[in-house]
């Protein structure tokens, strides 16, 4: 870490309000990849051993504000109810940093018809504040755990300021330092699950990944992230500290990276039993090819971007920045970024593979 410069913590969660459920669609395209493990995770599960403990317990790891946790946690309830019967209590334990805006999950959950618990009264949701990057339930209490588009955040910054807003195109020694970073937190990530699952309960993890051959995900739009902060910072819009600061905390690995732990068998007691990976393209280029509507490609590049990635940059601001400075510096990078996005339409998703793996403790 850089000397004089304090600790970065990361992620920062994502966009509160509703904001974050109405824009995470590639999220949900991406995590739909893992769907078809969840029925093979619970192959070879100790059903009689549950029913006797009872009651099940699944964990969605990294849920934002819901929306995409719907369709993985409803299916993985329906792997229960099949085999355990419509009375067995089953517990659904949503995961995410004490920033997270719990609020709109919570109505989320009451309100949406695709809501497990609209359908299930046998079912009870709860909560828990605190990082995936450490144990966040107590050991051996989960049966299933579910972690989408979310193990590639970073627990913290090991290098500031890294002079780019996006690690993976920082300068080979700052990368280094981040790409060992991600090693490690991955390492503790898959640590702290294997602590909270039971003897033989299983985990599907989905994540964006990178293609072997290539050096980053986002080539065009963070370079041009990039340009529009700098602009600010040269116009006295940020200070130089503040610019310092704007790093999105995102590492994402190739599938030989997450293989790494399981290089000699099992890790921490946890075992790789299947893996996929599987190129995503760009989803909103499709219909652009159809329409040739610039204007609603970018607003839908806008939306991706502003959901999971703004929230890290308004976190390296100044604490003392109001909120009509916060509105402010938004609007303007949002503006920025848009008319570099109708000026030159193209895929701004790709390159990235979507990586889903399923690990399984010992029993």
């Amino acid at each position: 870490m850089a000397e004089g410069h304090e600790r970065v913590e990361g992620p920062a969660p994502m966009q509160g309000g509703g904001f974050y459920n109405d824009h995470a669609q590639h999220q949900a395209k991406g995590g739909a990849h893992g769907l078809p493990l969840i029925a093979r995770a619970f192959e070879g599960m100790d059903f009689d051993g549950m029913a006797l403990r009872g009651p099940v317990t699944l964990a969605d790891y990294g849920s934002a504000t819901g929306r995409n946790s719907l369709a993985p946690m409803g299916l993985a309830l329906a792997e229960v109810r099949r085999r355990l019967g419509p009375d067995m209590p089953v517990s659904v334990v949503h995961t995410d940093q004490p920033g997270n805006d719990f609020t709109a999950l919570f109505q989320l959950l009451r309100d949406d018809p695709d809501s497990y618990l609209r359908r299930d009264g046998r079912t009870f949701a709860s909560a828990v504040g605190r990082t995936f990057h450490e144990q966040v339930l107590p050991d051996g209490c989960v049966d299933f755990g579910w972690c989408s588009f979310a193990a590639h955040w970073m627990s913290h910054a090991p290098v500031m300021p890294t002079g780019h807003v996006w690690p993976r195109q920082t300068v080979p020694e700052v990368r280094a330092a981040f790409a060992a970073q991600a090693a490690a937190d991955w390492r503790a990530f898959l640590a702290a699950r294997a602590r909270e699952l039971k003897p033989g309960g299983a985990l599907v993890v989905v994540q964006p990944s990178l293609p072997d051959a290539e050096p980053t995900t986002f080539p065009v739009l963070m370079p041009w992230v990039e340009a529009e902060l700098d602009a600010m910072a040269l116009g006295g819009v940020l200070t130089p500290e503040e610019r310092g600061r704007m790093t999105i905390l995102v590492f994402e690995r190739t599938a030989a990276e997450a293989r790494l732990p399981f290089a000699d068998g099992a890790f921490a007691g946890l075992t790789l039993v299947a893996e996929e990976a599987r190129e995503m393209p760009d989803p909103f280029w499709p219909a652009y090819a159809v329409d040739g509507d610039a204007a609603a490609l970018a607003d839908q590049h806008l939306g991706f971007f502003r959901a999971p990635f703004l929230p890290s940059l308004l976190a390296a601001l100044d604490p003392g920045r109001d909120a009509a400075f916060r509105d402010a510096f938004t609007n303007r990078l949002m503006d920025g970024l848009g008319k570099r996005m109708r000026a030159a339409p193209q895929p701004l998703l790709s390159p990235m593979v979507i990586l889903t793996g399923l690990y399984r403790k010992a029993g």
